[in-house]
C-alpha cells in the first residue's frame, strides 16, 4: 500500500508541476490544413495563421508540406517558401518564428499550419504519410512552379 501512495503522490505532483514550467504540449489536430486551392483561399488561412502568431508570442508557427505522389518536383517547397514569405512581409510577422518543414507524400499536395511553443518541437512526420517520388518535371510543372515564385499580395 505504502509503494501505491508513494506513486500517486508522485503523479499528482508531476500533474500540478507541468502547468507552472510550461509543458510544452503540442496538439495533434492541424490549426489549418489545406490542400489545392486558390491563392486567395490560402492568404485566407496564412492570414488567420499570422493572427494566431501575433496574439501570443510564445508560439512559433510550422508551415508543413506535403508533395503530391507524382507530382511536380519541388512544388511543396515553393509553395512552404512563398507561404512564409507572405506571412513575413505581408503580415509582419518574425521571420524567427515561422520554420516550413517538408513532410513526405501524401496522395494530394497538401499544406498543414500549426503553432507551437517555442521550447516544442514537433514530431517528424507530423501526420503520417505515404511512400512516393515526385514526377518528372516537365513543361506544366515548371510553369506552375514560376507561377508560385511569382505570386504577389
Amino acid at each position: 500500500m505504502i509503494n501505491f501512495a508513494a506513486i500517486l503522490v508522485s503523479l499528482v505532483f508531476f500533474v500540478s508541476w507541468l502547468p507552472r514550467h510550461g509543458a510544452l504540449l503540442v496538439a495533434t489536430t492541424p490549426f489549418a490544413q489545406y490542400g489545392a486551392i486558390s491563392w486567395e483561399d490560402k492568404k485566407s488561412h496564412l492570414d488567420n495563421f499570422a493572427i494566431q502568431l501575433q496574439n501570443d508570442e510564445k508560439l512559433i508557427g510550422y508551415i508543413l508540406v506535403f508533395d503530391a505522389v507524382g507530382g511536380c518536383p519541388g512544388e511543396a517547397q515553393a509553395r512552404a517558401i512563398r507561404a512564409k514569405k507572405y506571412i513575413v512581409e505581408h503580415r509582419g510577422v518574425a521571420w524567427n518564428r515561422l520554420i516550413w518543414r517538408r513532410e513526405g507524400y501524401l496522395e494530394g499536395l497538401s499544406t498543414m499550419l500549426q503553432p507551437a511553443p517555442r521550447e516544442s518541437t514537433l514530431p517528424y512526420p507530423f501526420l503520417s504519410t505515404v511512400a512516393g517520388k515526385d514526377g518528372p518535371l516537365n513543361r506544366p510543372c515548371k510553369l506552375s512552379l514560376e507561377q508560385i515564385r511569382r505570386s504577389r499580395w
